[in-house]
């Protein structure tokens, strides 16, 4: 009768923890879309003038693809394309001067001198300069716009209240599962953070923000050692709370080229060299660890269920714990199933059975992905090398 009892018990901590544990996930915690203020008349605001700043470093095909797609946006108001390349990139000057006649371009150089300073965050800070108008959309050559409505769109969360506007950039259906469902993962934690209070950072490369913000602040003065993580640091600096609005819907998204696996991996490990320098990063580290901290707690729960059940009870016993864990377990995964498919069919990434399975990965991945960061050579992510 004890050993029944406290079979009972453990059953129905089990099925609470996991009817609870879907709930700890960003798929569960909604990021809606944000509705753009009308004027006095009940009609859109009017979009005011933008200038689209991007670099370009020996990425003259990326260069070609994205150029077009820019400089041909259907937008109500004035816009202006502003691109920095290198001095020596010649195949991408080529392409600039294929466009050259469009009174939209302006196109720049970085000086051969520069040393010790991020050539990225270098280009970015000319750009800005270069700027005609005060609201400047900063992304990068690796991201295409899905519509020629995209700068309209973007553009229509602008408004006297905000002074800054995230944007997305997802991946499209050639690149791997994992890729874009780790993307969209972290991405709807910043998301949320940006909509609840004050954004903290981003992973996705489409930010506007106001020129005159940028240089009353010194740009990127304060992280100018970490070679890369620029949007990070755009966020995280110049976000105010409140201030901060999301251009979510499909019309102000950017579609992300397929990235190397290289270019992938550098990429987060940019990214975990930059984490220790971003400010307000407390709600963030909190949010992650306890999702996975009740996910595994109920992993481990339902693992503990088994051997027991298979190696410790009497037959009886042993097999309605085994039954009541599996049963327990495929409701589980019904419910997260039930929460991510809204949320995965929003933003095209994979099917939500995919997603679940990726989700017992994430530990272990970081986990990698942190072991590699401690072996690597620092002076990769910095600019002063010593």
């Amino acid at each position: 009768m004890i050993i029944s009892l406290h079979l009972i018990i453990y059953t129905a901590v089990l099925l609470v923890l996991a009817l609870v544990a879907p709930l700890f996930s960003p798929f569960f915690r909604k990021v809606k879309e944000e509705v753009t203020v009308p004027d006095e008349g009940g009609k859109p605001a009017d979009c005011p003038p933008v200038s689209i700043v991007l670099t370009d470093h020996d990425s003259s095909y990326h260069l070609s693809k994205v150029l077009p797609v820019l400089l041909g946006q259907d937008y109500p108001g004035d816009f202006q394309v502003v691109v920095v390349i290198d001095r020596s990139d010649s195949d991408s000057e080529d392409v600039l001067k294929l466009h050259g006649a469009n009174p939209h371009l302006y196109y720049t150089m970085l000086p051969d001198t520069s040393r010790y300073l991020s050539r990225k965050k270098l280009g970015l800070t000319l750009g800005m300069r270069a700027a005609k108008y005060d609201w400047v959309l900063v992304t990068d050559v690796h991201s295409v716009p899905s519509s020629e409505n995209w700068l309209a769109s973007m553009a229509r969360h602008c408004s006297a209240e905000k002074n800054m506007v995230l944007g997305l950039s997802l991946y499209g259906e050639e690149v791997s599962a994992y890729f874009r469902y780790e993307q969209l993962r972290t991405m709807l934690y910043h998301l949320r953070m940006a909509q609840r209070g004050m954004a903290f950072s981003t992973n996705q490369s489409s930010v506007m923000l106001r020129k005159e913000e940028f240089f009353a602040e010194n740009g990127f003065r304060g992280n100018l050692e970490f070679a890369r993580a620029e949007f990070e640091f755009l966020v995280n600096k110049f976000a105010r709370a409140g201030s901060c609005a999301l251009a979510i819907e499909p019309e102000a998204r950017m579609i992300a080229m397929k990235p190397s696996d290289k270019r992938w991996r550098m990429k987060q490990l940019f990214a975990i060299d930059a984490f220790h320098s971003l400010r307000r990063s407390v709600v963030f580290r909190l949010l992650f660890h306890l999702d996975l901290n009740v996910m595994h707690l109920y992993n481990l729960m339902t693992l503990a269920a088994v051997c027991v059940a298979a190696f410790m009870l009497p037959a009886l016993d042993g097999i309605v714990l085994m039954a009541s864990a599996v049963v327990i377990w495929i409701i589980s995964n019904v419910e997260r199933y039930i929460i991510y498919r809204p949320v995965l069919r929003y933003y095209h990434c994979v099917c939500p059975i995919v997603a679940i399975m990726l989700d017992w990965t994430v530990s272990l991945r970081n986990l990698i992905l942190r072991v590699r960061y401690a072996f690597s050579d620092k002076n990769d992510f910095i600019t002063h090398k010593l």
